[in-house]
C-alpha cells in the first residue's frame, strides 16, 4: 500500500511538472538582457553585377573591380563582395595583379582588400607569369603588397612551391613562403 501511494504521488508530481512546463511560454525560461543584444550591421546599399574603375591623376587606369554582388556598409566603412575579380594595372595598362575569389571585402579606412575562398591570383614579373592559389589573400593598395594563407600554392613557368603562408612585395618583386615549404624547380 505504501509503495502504491508513493508511486501515485510521484506520478502526480511528474505529470504536474510536465504540464507546468508544457503550458509555460518560452519567455518565462529566459532572462532578456537588452545590454547584451548586439545587432548585426545592415547594408546601406546593394548592387549586382558591378564593374568599377579607379584612375590615377594622370588619367591612366589603376584598378578594375568586378563582382556579382556588392553590399555597402557605411557604418563600418566597408564593402562586401561576392565573386570578386580585382585587377591592378601598371603604368602602361598591362595587367600587374589579377585576383579572383568566392567572396571579399574592402576596408575604406585601411585600403585593404580581403579575399576569401578559393583565391586565385596571377601576376606578371620580369621572369614570367606567376600563379598563386590560397584559402585567403589580403592585398594592400597603399603598400602594393599581399599576404596569403590557408594552403598556399605558388606556380611559375618552371617552379612549383607550397607552404602555409606567403608574403609578397610587388614594388621589390620579392616573395616569402613560410611554414611547411615544399618546392620543385625544373631545370632548363
Amino acid at each position: 500500500m505504501i509503495k502504491q501511494f508513493f508511486f501515485m504521488v510521484c506520478l502526480i508530481v511528474v505529470t504536474g511538472s510536465f504540464l507546468l512546463l508544457w503550458e509555460s511560454p518560452p519567455e518565462s525560461f529566459s532572462r532578456p538582457d537588452a545590454s547584451k543584444i548586439e545587432e548585426l550591421p545592415s547594408a546601406d546599399s546593394y548592387m549586382s553585377n558591378i564593374k568599377s574603375f579607379v584612375f590615377s591623376n594622370d588619367g591612366t587606369q589603376k584598378y578594375l573591380l568586378k563582382a556579382s554582388e556588392l553590399s555597402i556598409f557605411s557604418s563600418l566603412s566597408e564593402l562586401k563582395l561576392e565573386k570578386p575579380v580585382f585587377i591592378a594595372f601598371q603604368n602602361d595598362t598591362k595587367t600587374q595583379f589579377l585576383v579572383e575569389a568566392k567572396s571579399g571585402s574592402l576596408s575604406k579606412n585601411t585600403q585593404i582588400f580581403l579575399f576569401n575562398g578559393d583565391v586565385n591570383a596571377n601576376w606578371q614579373t620580369a621572369v614570367g607569369a606567376t600563379n598563386l592559389r590560397a584559402g585567403s589573400l589580403t592585398y594592400s593598395l597603399k603598400e602594393d603588397s599581399a599576404f596569403a594563407e590557408g594552403g598556399v600554392q605558388l606556380t611559375t613557368e618552371n617552379t612549383k612551391m607550397t607552404g602555409n603562408t606567403l608574403s609578397a612585395d610587388f614594388d621589390n618583386e620579392s616573395l616569402i613562403i613560410e611554414s611547411r615549404v615544399r618546392g620543385t624547380h625544373d631545370s632548363i
